[in-house]
């Protein structure tokens, strides 16, 4: 399954033995697709030591793709993860930075499915992995839905896959359907007496290859039938990607200069100093945005570090243009103070005016 871009998956789990025991099996079941440089998982377990975990737990959250809640008694019973980590992970998913997928290791009561309507419930059927006989028949079933979900995110063709899948399967089993009653009358009309005789099964044996081949006609009759059914959907596919993409560049060519915040700094002085440290305060929603984390100087080259927001103006109040990705290259235009943090905090906000790069990031 090829993929330009690692889906990072975290995990939210409770701190129950038993849970990150399965959350651990349920890893080693998708190893494949982390061999495969497919995805990437987080867990709370990878915290370093000397860490500040509700801040690593809270970037790690913040920059995945798809998000695994595992839910158990001890899940719903713990303020965490019931109150902090679930509702930011729904935020997410109600607007679809990330996807949520509950995953039911063991009974509760139906009442946890309120804080996640609309989610993706895993194994199959809500059957809680504890009621599979072996476990690892759930773990399976688990893995496979996971892998279709990082198909959505990874494969633009899967819309139109899926939509063939689904007219090869019903071509299949129409077909089935007719061979099998055309049997069953040839078998009763021409052997009504003795269908159970060894004479009449050889007939069905022997005559089945040959109706087969008259099938043929039926099923290209019965493919063009199902696809045609399915052409609307496939052509609002396709017009609504082409429609997107169109005007994502053409939204990104007009707008491709506005501003971001790209962090904190020290203004004892009065004025901000070219190549001064940005701050790292505790709040990690406040980390510098850019790399290299110092105040830069009009022209030059900077990283965006994280998901950042382009701006149109230097307000937080103005119009949004579109979200700046991890990675991406940005020119320097201006930077300015926005405010202070406090009335007597000697820390200041810092947003700078930026245009994206071109191909070969010319000044």
């Amino acid at each position: 399954m090829p993929s330009k871009k690692v889906i990072k998956i975290f995990y939210c789990c409770s701190d129950s033995n038993q849970d990150e025991q399965m959350q651990q099996k349920l890893e080693k079941h998708l190893s494949p697709l982390t061999w495969d440089g497919v995805i990437a998982n987080w867990h709370k377990g990878m915290i370093s030591a000397g860490k500040e975990w509700e801040s690593e737990i809270d970037a790690n959250l913040k920059t995945a793709d798809i998000i695994l809640v595992l839910i158990s008694s001890e899940f719903t019973a713990s303020h965490y993860h019931w109150n902090v980590l679930a509702k930011q992970a729904m935020e997410m998913h109600r607007a679809r930075t990330a996807s949520v997928i509950t995953i039911l290791l063991s009974p509760v009561d139906n009442y946890w499915k309120i804080a996640f309507p609309n989610v993706k419930v895993l194994p199959d059927g809500e059957r809680a992995i504890t009621q599979w006989k072996p476990y690892d028949k759930a773990f399976v079933n688990i893995t496979e839905g996971i892998r279709v979900e990082v198909e959505k995110l990874t494969d633009p063709t899967f819309a139109i896959k899926k939509s063939l899948r689904q007219i090869n399967a019903g071509v299949k089993s129409v077909v089935n359907h007719l061979v099998n009653s055309l049997f069953k009358v040839a078998s009763f009309t021409l052997f009504p007496l003795t269908k159970a005789s060894s004479r009449s099964s050889r007939f069905r044996r022997q005559n089945k290859t040959a109706i087969i081949p008259l099938m043929n006609p039926v099923i290209i009759i019965l493919s063009a039938v199902l696809l045609a059914s399915q052409t609307s959907n496939l052509l609002r596919f396709f017009s609504a990607k082409t429609l997107n993409n169109h005007t994502l560049i053409s939204k990104q060519k007009a707008n491709d200069t506005g501003w971001i915040w790209i962090g904190q700094a020290n203004n004892t002085s009065g004025t901000l100093s070219v190549g001064e440290r940005l701050l790292r305060p505790s709040n990690t929603d406040l980390f510098p945005s850019i790399d290299p984390p110092v105040i830069p100087s009009p022209g030059s080259i900077v990283t965006v570090k994280y998901r950042v927001n382009l701006r149109k103006e230097k307000s937080l109040s103005t119009e949004q243009l579109y979200e700046l990705q991890s990675g991406e290259k940005l020119v320097i235009v201006k930077v300015e103070p926005l405010a202070k943090v406090s009335q007597n905090s000697p820390y200041i906000k810092v947003r700078a005016q930026v245009r994206k790069c071109n191909q070969t990031c010319n000044k």
